[in-house]
């Protein structure tokens, strides 16, 4: 596991790739290829517009996430403040983002009708999966967002991990140090995955648009509210700085924004079933 990919020396600078970084755009340019592709085709969406949608939400979900985070961690954040803009270090809170670039697309799509609203919405919400499928890759190549000691087969030493990550910290100040952790960023990456894949089915039968974006609020809130379940890093028991709890070693910043994110794509399912929408051709399955 490496936090860097390569170091060097540039005119008397010393200048870093950062693993965490990189696979954030990596992961951002798979998603952003695969909505030009479906929206040109389902919706008729020139593939340059839907490229700058995803841009500017690729920047409105990246500073939401490390806004939240910032809230979760306030005291460390107003000692230094300038490590606000460390990203590369780490340390996101996704539905941060996510609640941001919604209220941006809550307010941008029914000015922009070519753009086709809540059709564009749903393949937004699988172009996302498809996105954090790679960008997951990111903390388990990084040493962040390590999951709990396990006896599992698939279980990662945590003496793996890089000197100096979170997770190689934990291995020193616990009692195990070479105790194997969940994958937890594998089981995330995967289950964002399945998700790119179920919604394609759903949006196949869905007779109205927007029913794909609210099962992707339920079911992104309830699977990283369980799969928060499963993550090492914070708490009583990790002996370390936590990840941010709303109720220390009880409930976690992920799991409480789980909770009106579900509620929201439980309403949204409800405006949108068919009957109670405007009428719309549905767009072709991509």
């Amino acid at each position: 596991m490496k936090t860097k990919i390569v170091s060097f020396n540039l005119f008397g600078l010393d200048v870093s790739i950062y693993t965490y970084g990189t696979l954030i755009v990596v992961g951002f340019l798979v998603g952003a290829w695969w909505l030009r592709r479906a929206a040109e085709r389902t919706l008729g969406v020139d593939r340059e517009r839907s490229f700058n949608v995803a841009f500017a939400l690729l920047f409105l979900g990246l500073f939401g996430a490390r806004l939240c985070y910032a809230i979760a961690h306030y005291e460390e954040f107003a000692r230094t403040p300038l490590k606000f803009l460390k990203i590369w270090e780490g340390g996101l809170l996704l539905f941060g983002g996510v609640a941001l670039a919604s209220l941006w697309l809550a307010w941008w799509l029914p000015r922009k009708p070519e753009m086709r609203g809540f059709a564009l919405a749903d393949l937004l919400a699988r172009a996302t999966c498809l996105a954090l499928a790679v960008g997951w890759m990111a903390p388990l190549l990084a040493g962040d967002d390590f999951g709990k000691p396990t006896t599992l087969p698939w279980g990662i030493p945590a003496a793996a991990y890089e000197d100096g990550s979170p997770a190689s910290l934990w291995a020193i100040k616990t009692d195990v140090p070479l105790a194997s952790l969940h994958p937890t960023q594998v089981y995330e990456a995967l289950f964002a995955l399945a998700l790119f894949f179920g919604l394609g089915l759903l949006g196949r039968r869905a007779r109205v648009s927007g029913r794909v974006l609210a099962a992707f609020f339920v079911a992104m809130a309830v699977g990283r509210a369980a799969l928060d379940l499963f993550r090492g890093d914070g708490g009583p028991a990790a002996k370390v700085a936590d990840r941010g709890f709303v109720v220390p070693g009880v409930l976690s910043w992920t799991q409480f924004l789980a909770i009106p994110l579900a509620f929201a794509g439980v309403a949204l399912w409800l405006i949108r079933r068919p009957g109670a929408a405007p009428a719309s051709p549905p767009p072709r399955a991509p």
